[in-house]
């Protein structure tokens, strides 16, 4: 496994581990103390040499290490890193695998590689990303694919959309500092919906592609039914925190300029911003993820309901149904 000490990473090893499996995990720098993973540190992901070192004598590899899209201008990665670390690194992993005849390999894209243009998403809906991280991610797939396409060694690629759960990293732990120290905050004004995970779930979805007893070769999307808008969000997250939601209604459009305002500053001023364009669309526009195509093909149902996963994590449900 790739990318074991990160927030999905660490939960996937210790499923792995309670289901009788050996673990390999690579990793750039120290990683968590996870007993029973044996730790191999790569240095560089684009390494074929490297690679194949690891992946000798693996049956399955779960590819999760990327360099992801950061919020603020200080943690901004030119695109040469991007295609470095996750194009490149991707199609190194690929050949390797292909090499040494492992059986399967799993790579964990993103939802970015839709865009933002589109309201629902499945399998045939059009890719068309639009920033550095959601091209790194397609071109991925890509290079995986053709890296793999006279292999032996079978693929599967899942395309989950935001993942939370305690200790998650990114806009839902902001958010949830924000609003547990009674702070405003100018969503009031917002009416979408989106589609999350929750981390067990999308392990579960894992786990269960890397036990299926069939070839895949495939791309899936793939969601639990946590659909929810961000003011609903807000309020799940205030009530959690025992506190009163305090939602301002800002219009969308004046978000999305500070959005603009903050690309602005981080592109051309080297200013670090706490928002970009990317943090805004995700607050603000809807993206729902059918997944009914993964759920038929594996038969799989997410063992943990929307509902109890918000309350799980959150300690309180969004206001509103979950469809």
């Amino acid at each position: 496994m790739t990318g074991a000490s990160g927030f999905i990473g660490s939960r996937l090893a210790q499923e792995l581990l309670a289901h009788g499996m050996s673990v390999r995990a690579t990793y750039r720098q120290k990683p968590a103390d996870i007993p029973g993973i044996v730790w191999r540190h790569v240095t560089q992901l684009d390494s074929l040499d490297q690679w194949r070192e690891v992946v000798t004598n693996t049956d399955v590899v779960v590819h999760l290490a990327a360099l992801v899209h950061q919020l603020s201008s200080g943690a901004r990665r030119p695109r040469p890193e991007y295609q470095r670390v996750n194009v490149q690194g991707t199609r190194a992993l690929a050949r390797a695998c292909s090499d040494a005849g492992v059986g399967r390999v799993v790579f964990v894209s993103s939802i970015a590689v839709y865009g933002s243009a589109i309201t629902r998403v499945d399998e045939q809906s059009l890719m068309c990303p639009e920033d550095d991280y959601g091209r790194s991610k397609l071109e991925a797939e890509e290079a995986l694919q053709g890296e793999l396409l006279h292999s032996t060694t079978d693929w599967c690629i899942l395309r989950p959309p935001l993942v939370y759960g305690r200790g998650s990293p990114g806009n839902l732990t902001r958010l949830q500092r924000l609003v547990a120290r009674g702070h405003p905050i100018p969503f009031g004004g917002i009416h979408n919906r989106r589609s999350f995970i929750f981390v067990d779930n999308l392990v579960d979805a894992i786990v269960t592609v890397l036990r299926h007893p069939h070839a895949i070769h495939a791309s899936y999307v793939v969601g639990d039914g946590s659909d929810f808008g961000t003011a609903e969000l807000v309020g799940a997250l205030a009530a959690g925190s025992g506190q009163r939601a305090r939602l301002v209604n800002v219009p969308v459009s004046v978000l999305r300029f500070l959005g603009r305002a903050g690309d602005f500053a981080g592109r051309v001023l080297g200013i670090r911003t706490a928002v970009d364009s990317r943090a805004v669309n995700s607050l603000v526009g809807s993206l729902l993820v059918d997944s009914t195509r993964f759920r038929q093909a594996f038969a799989w149902q997410p063992p943990i309901e929307a509902r109890r996963a918000i309350e799980l994590v959150y300690g309180a449900r969004p206001l509103g149904p979950l469809q």
